[in-house]
């Protein structure tokens, strides 16, 4: 009788496990659409404790959490639905937004990056796109504030061997329309060393905000007393400093010096020289130099790959370029846009500088509020999904061979077309 009533214990189990588990997850969706968040909340925990492994439960229980603004326990559904569901632009989304309420900058940009390779059609992408940038400056400001608040903690043998940063190089007796060089020389020291693998190079964002936290300016001198200060808060165990000199109307040479933080003396390197309207061999001879004093190893193939790297070989687009950053880097967008585009016009093989331009031209518009990114999400799902539903309808009467009556969609502008298939939640 024992046993009798204990397989009818476990049948009534699994009856409520099989009718019980899908009409949770059904309530708990139309609960989160109809937007009482508790009810789907309520719903949705009942279903995942009953369906632990289905990928679509944990997302849209991360749903639920950010809408009722738990974002921690939204950042462990959506991770859980993004293991097997890494292609569903709504986890992405939502993953992103719930890390930037969560100031959590830098996994924001990481999931909003992976949601502009994975809709590279959607609507979204540029609104996605010009976040990312407006974060990236976030994230940065974010960073350097914790490392100044922590300074006195540092421990610079902490410092990895392989971590460099490049300052600003001081311009010194060249006329006021190549000064902006120091600008453009830094941007291109970093690009270049960042292809040695073995070396993790400090991005230029990062060496703004320093430079703003501790009162300097762009062609200030970082010396003997200063670097080592610098190296401990960006992390950088080698700095490369210097200045530019201006010899005669065609010729310049740069003088670096490498500051080595965890000795805490500087290191003059040898003089780069050369003719100004060669100014891209001057600064290989200074990537070669720094790499060679630091007895950084480096392969044929990535020694080809810095040298091949000449995006313009024009000066007069590359002073552009550079002014364009001095004023990107102190948030005078509008400007930097009029640079970057006149870089472009003298040299329209310029990619550095097209890249530049799409980063300031998104940052001269207003940022939109998360709610109102969100907004545009839902008002794009809509959309897309009217445009599903009308390629549906058409393929539908094509198969039954009734052409007078395929549907025939309104126009949609450029920027909005899609042909990507809507993952429906």
């Amino acid at each position: 009788m024992l046993k009798i009533l204990r397989t009818l214990g476990i049948l009534i189990i699994a009856l409520l496990i099989m009718g019980f588990g899908p009409s949770s997850y059904k309530h708990g969706r139309k609960y989160l659409k109809q937007g009482d968040y508790p009810k789907a909340l309520e719903m949705l925990t009942d279903a995942v404790n009953l369906d632990p492994e289905n990928p679509k439960i944990h997302r849209d229980l991360g749903i639920a959490y950010y809408k009722s603004g738990q974002h921690e326990q939204a950042v462990d559904e959506l991770n859980l639905a993004k293991e097997k569901l890494e292609r569903d632009g709504n986890v992405v989304f939502y993953l992103g937004m719930a890390h930037e309420n969560l100031k959590q900058y830098d996994e924001a940009v990481e999931e909003y990056s992976n949601y502009t390779k994975l809709r590279r059609f959607s609507r979204m992408r540029k609104k996605i796109q010009k976040r990312i940038y407006w974060l990236a400056r976030q994230a940065a400001d974010q960073w350097v504030m914790e490392r100044m608040e922590m300074e006195k903690m540092i421990d610079t043998n902490s410092i990895p061997d392989n971590t460099i940063a490049v300052t600003y190089f001081k311009p010194f007796g060249v006329s006021k329309e190549l000064e902006p060089l120091h600008m453009g020389l830094t941007d291109l020291l970093i690009i270049d060393l960042s292809m040695i693998e073995s070396l993790k190079v400090l991005e230029r964002i990062i060496l703004k905000e320093i430079y703003d936290e501790l009162g300097l300016a762009s062609t200030d001198v970082i010396d003997q007393a200063t670097a080592p200060r610098m190296g401990k808060l960006l992390g950088a165990n080698s700095v490369v400093t210097g200045t530019f000199t201006g010899l005669t109307e065609e010729r310049w040479r740069v003088d670096p010096t490498l500051a080595l933080i965890k000795l805490g003396v500087p290191q003059p390197l040898e003089s780069v020289e050369g003719r100004i309207p060669g100014f891209m061999q001057v600064e290989k001879d200074l990537v070669i130099e720094i790499l060679e004093s630091l007895n950084i190893p480096y392969t044929q193939e990535e020694k080809e790959k810095i040298l091949g790297n000449i995006p313009t070989e024009s000066l007069q687009a590359f002073l552009a370029y550079s002014r364009g950053l001095d004023y990107l880097d102190n948030g005078m967008y509008n400007q930097a846009v009029t640079e970057f585009e006149n870089a472009i016009s003298i040299d329209p093989g310029f990619s550095n500088a097209k890249g530049q331009l799409a980063e300031a031209s998104s940052l001269s518009e207003p940022v939109e509020s998360i709610d109102e990114l969100e907004s545009a999400w839902n008002s794009a799902l809509a959309s897309e999904a009217g445009r599903a539903e009308l390629l549906k309808a058409t393929v539908d009467t094509l198969f039954q061979g009734d052409v007078e009556r395929v549907p025939v969609p309104e126009p949609t502008p450029p920027e909005e077309v899609s042909v990507e298939i809507l993952i429906s939640w």
